[in-house]
């Protein structure tokens, strides 16, 4: 089964990566795809993964079931994608019939909102779970499911937990999300069905990674429990497999900029960065291998504001990846006449050469 992951314009870049990443980690007969219209290449430039960050939406824009479809149907076209290949879009856009997702069943495309999950959610969680929940969700309802009517047919207009709740009452969400489960009675649908215990296996590992996330990162926050990171600086990620394999990509500026506070415990103090000059060098040098002073050296140009519009977006990578509270372990946090700190207790990262 090959299932393609699409975005438009309004989905950033990052969110989709976490979401595909998820995604392609399980293991079963679904194939998912990278969109072949997202350079989504490792090697990306100092400005590339800004430059593709999503265009800033109108609140008011809405688009139709039917419009979110023909973006589908229209990736089909562009790159001739079998008809028995599922489609999903993950769109910034909103709907004029206020769901968070759905599905054309005739032609196996979907959509997914991107957007406004931290209403229910606080602000606090990492989208990319509960995407994920609603690609292997579709998925499976398309499989038991043979038309839009029996879908509708099998709905729970009372939240049970379920997969099947139609969540009316959108605050249901959280309950749906949060057990990632089937009642009884969707369970005995599944075992009338020739289901393959392969694709069953993939969809629940999927949930149950998902709900576990979910769950720990409330406790995480309750306990101010620390999570570990991995520094992977020639893949320019940072990796939390506490918190669910999130990884936050960086450009190799930034990289080689984080690499330089995370060596220095103490912090740095932005108006001494000048001192650090050969050791930021060496590490964009051991990221590239391009000796490109310009990249480097224009961080120590404090009246052109360098060092703190790099600090800036790489505090917001952070928070955007893994929310506000657990975040503030890992920013560079900036305090005033004092220097400039990643909190983090070292014996919670590693640094991979």
């Amino acid at each position: 089964m090959n299932v393609h992951i699409i975005r438009d314009e309004h989905c950033p870049l990052a969110v989709y990566q976490n979401v595909f990443d998820k995604l392609s980690k399980s293991i079963g007969i679904i194939n998912f795809i990278k969109s072949k219209d997202d350079a989504l290449i490792q090697d990306d430039t100092d400005d590339m993964f800004d430059e593709k960050e999503r265009k800033p939406m109108n609140k008011y824009h809405f688009l139709s079931f039917s419009q979110l479809y023909d973006i589908c149907e229209n990736y089909r076209k562009k790159y001739n994608i079998d008809k028995n290949d599922h489609v999903f879009l993950l769109s910034g856009a909103n709907n004029y019939q206020n769901w968070f997702s759905n599905m054309d069943h005739e032609r196996n495309n979907y959509f997914v909102q991107v957007t406004e999950w931290e209403l229910f959610f606080g602000a606090e969680i990492e989208v990319s779970f509960i995407l994920c929940y609603q690609v292997m969700s579709w998925l499976l309802k398309r499989k038991l499911f043979s038309s839009e009517s029996k879908v509708k047919a099998a709905v729970h207009t009372k939240a049970r937990g379920c997969m099947m709740d139609f969540c009316q009452n959108k605050r249901d969400i959280t309950l749906k999300i949060r057990t990632a489960d089937l009642c009884p009675d969707c369970l005995n649908i599944i075992k009338s069905k020739d289901v393959p215990l392969n694709f069953l296996n993939q969809v629940f590992f999927l949930w149950e990674e998902i709900r576990k996330n979910i769950i720990f990162r409330e406790r995480a926050e309750f306990l101010n429990r620390t999570g570990r990171m991995i520094i992977n600086p020639p893949k320019k990620t940072l990796f939390f497999p506490d918190y669910g394999d999130i990884v936050v990509r960086l450009s190799p500026q930034q990289m080689a900029f984080y690499q330089l506070f995370i060596s220095e415990p103490n912090g740095i103090n932005m108006n001494s960065l000048i001192d650090h000059a050969k050791t930021l060098k060496d590490y964009y040098f051991k990221i590239t291998g391009n000796d490109d002073i310009a990249a480097t050296t224009n961080i120590y140009a404090i009246k052109d504001n360098v060092a703190s519009q790099l600090l800036s977006k790489i505090n917001r990578k952070l928070v955007g990846n893994l929310g506000k509270t657990l975040a503030s372990c890992y920013i560079i946090e900036r305090t005033y006449n004092e220097p400039h700190k990643i909190r983090i207790n070292r014996e919670y990262v590693t640094l991979l050469p």
